[in-house]
């Protein structure tokens, strides 16, 4: 129970910090080294995780994909393609309520890290038409990205989590079915609460064809296709496209230059490294497994463990896969004999999930929380709502089907 007592000091450090205006790569810091000295790392053990996880290649590919997506971004916007790509959206779907959560559900299609940020630019346009906060431009972009990780194949940590279960993988999509829709609702209304549709202006003049869309969406489908279909870095497959488009639509010097130097954020950057950092020394305090065998020893009701581990876990690495491949090894042995085993797993599967989305450290929550220059209060005021509703069900889920 003390491990458990460590953890939620680091969570009430962090939360005290930011809460406090303090730069969140600083806070990130303090309640890293914090973390390793709460579990007996030696400083020089800390310091040693927080170099050697800057300079990992997985970190680096993060990196370089941040700086392509927001480069890529730029590029579209300085081109005026993504002002284009928001009026033929408009113009074929007739409400820019619709495109502001379309364009980030088409994001999160490709199961990649910190994918919001390439939707983050996107919504701009329609968010300012809309006069939404910065809170609530956040919220839209980070939930709607968010929405398949139930159901979608592609995503590593369903194929985890049914590989570990031995089962198909469309069984699972089969038992998480109804979360993807239950999150599509209370995302509308708990974004769109209180913000009216806007008089759309019918001038035939400026509307786009959905061919002119096509030609404008291309360069984005283009990098879709190579990470999805090719299964190249999100990083090599952008910079191809950046390239394409300079070469291609002959984007000046001037504009590429421009495009380029805004996409260097410095505290950005640190953040994101900082997260990863942070990662990295979790796993040398080997804190999770820690906790995850206190709770299960503790006498803990079965169906609170199954959801309660993968919830901490995800709360605590802001990573997708965490939950699964820390949690599940856990839980499968505990609860495998037990009639209700499959939607024990799946309502373990959806609090995992929902812990990820709180998460302080999931790198989509921060990098868009940054973009917008959210306040931290205003974004968790709307992201807890629908993340209680997703756990809500999961537990309806249990209570319908019987538990121990």
């Amino acid at each position: 129970m003390f491990d458990l007592l460590k953890i939620v000091a680091v969570f009430l450090v962090l939360v005290f910090l930011t809460l406090k205006k303090v730069s969140l790569w600083i806070s990130l810091l303090i309640t890293t080294v914090l973390l390793g000295l709460l579990f007996r790392l030696p400083i020089g053990r800390i310091a040693m995780d927080l170099l050697s996880s800057a300079w990992d290649g997985d970190t680096l590919l993060l990196l370089g994909a941040l700086v392509a997506i927001l480069f890529f971004s730029n590029l579209l916007k300085e081109t005026g393609r993504l002002e284009k790509i928001l009026e033929g959206f408009r113009h074929l779907l007739k409400d820019v309520r619709v495109v502001v959560v379309l364009l980030p559900a088409i994001i999160g299609l490709m199961p990649i890290i910190g994918g919001a940020l390439l939707s983050a630019p996107m919504v701009v346009p329609g968010c300012d038409e809309l006069r939404l906060s910065e809170e609530r431009r956040t919220f839209l972009n980070y939930w709607f990205r968010h929405i398949w990780e139930f159901v979608l194949p592609t995503y590593p940590a369903l194929i985890l989590a049914a590989t570990l279960m031995r089962i198909p993988v469309r069984k699972l999509c089969w038992i998480n079915l109804p979360f993807t829709p239950l999150a599509i609702l209370v995302g509308i209304l708990v974004g769109y609460w209180g913000v009216s549709k806007p008089v759309r202006r019918e001038d035939g003049a400026g509307s786009i064809s959905g061919w002119e869309l096509f030609k404008n969406l291309f360069p984005l489908l283009f990098g879709i296709l190579l990470v999805v279909g090719f299964k190249v870095e999100l990083a090599y497959a952008f910079g191809v496209t950046i390239l394409g488009m300079i070469v291609f639509y002959r984007i000046g010097k001037h504009k590429v230059l421009k495009g380029f130097k805004e996409s260097l954020g410095l505290e950005l950057l640190l953040t994101v490294t900082l997260v990863m950092g942070f990662k990295r020394v979790l796993e040398s305090s080997q804190a999770i497994p820690a906790v995850s065998a206190t709770l299960s020893s503790s006498g803990v009701p079965i169906w609170l463990i199954a959801m309660l581990i993968p919830l901490l876990i995800g709360l605590m690495t802001g990573f997708t896969v965490s939950p699964i491949a820390i949690g599940f090894p856990i839980l499968i042995p505990l609860l495998r004999g037990d009639p209700n085993f499959y939607h024990y797993m799946g309502a373990g599967f959806v609090s995992g999930i929902c812990g990820v989305l709180l998460s302080p450290f999931h790198p989509c929550l921060v990098l868009t929380r940054e973009f917008f220059h959210a306040d931290w209060k205003g974004v968790y005021r709307l992201v807890w709502l629908p993340v209680a509703s997703l756990l809500g069900a999961a537990l309806l889920m249990i209570f319908l089907t019987g538990r121990s």
